[in-house]
């Protein structure tokens, strides 16, 4: 599904997307690892741990693998990682992370071209809200949906709808923009166009051969380069 003319909305997954979050979530994560006695992921593994919620993060940790089940991990264990993550992550939020280059001056672009911007993650609402403030792009939302707000998350199309909703967009005339399969699967199950970037979270898949993103993207600028030159509505 090809940009004829410019979206009126672009929806935005966060980490691995706007930015390099990967070493705050592996210190918070560590920590946790370190109380529960188990052994800290490492950081390769922490990149293919990410983008599900807190909930399959922090399972993935304790268990020390990528595919598991919540269902094989005790529930008052999960809670104290839960508990030990929000203590460590929210001390931590305003460091350790890197805005990908490009990005600053790619929503400020798109934001004073009159398009609606947005952020849709399955990071708890609670971690999304001030880390976008951290960053200094909290100022061009005009909504943003973290993870837990809804009963359902990407891939699922609820959180995209939900949001074009908020913003009073038609989703076939918004665009979603993430780095994992789950972006694009969600964007795709919303019926709206799709661009993942090569150079995020994937959670373990390639993004080049895994989802038939409609547009494939190695840095932001190309996306930047992409909504510029398309004619208005």
């Amino acid at each position: 599904m090809s940009l004829l003319t410019k979206p009126k909305a672009i929806l935005f997954d966060l980490d691995g997307t706007l930015a390099h979050t990967l070493p705050q979530l592996s210190i918070a994560a560590s920590e946790v690892a370190k109380e529960m006695g188990i052994e800290p992921p490492s950081l390769e593994s922490m990149s293919n741990y990410v983008g599900n919620g807190v909930a399959m993060l922090l399972g993935r940790v304790i268990l020390g693998r990528h595919d598991i089940s919540l269902n094989d991990i005790k529930p008052e264990q999960l809670t104290k990682a839960r508990e030990l993550f929000a203590k460590y992550y929210t001390q931590g939020l305003d460091k350790n992370f890197e805005v990908y280059p490009g990005v600053k001056e790619g929503i400020e672009s798109f934001y004073n071209q009159g398009i609606k911007l947005a952020v849709v993650t399955n990071k708890p609402h609670v971690f999304a809200v001030p880390l976008l403030a951290h960053m200094g792009l909290d100022k061009y939302m005009g909504c943003i949906l973290g993870g837990e707000v809804l009963d359902k998350r990407k891939p699922d199309p609820a959180p995209l709808l939900h949001v074009c909703e908020q913003l009073g967009v038609a989703p076939e005339q918004a665009l979603m923009v993430g780095d994992s399969i789950n972006d694009v699967k969600a964007g795709q199950n919303a019926h709206m166009p799709t661009v993942v970037f090569t150079y995020g979270y994937d959670g373990g898949y390639d993004v080049r051969t895994c989802c038939k993103a409609d547009y494939l993207f190695d840095s932001f600028g190309e996306l930047t380069e992409l909504i510029n030159s398309l004619p208005n509505n």
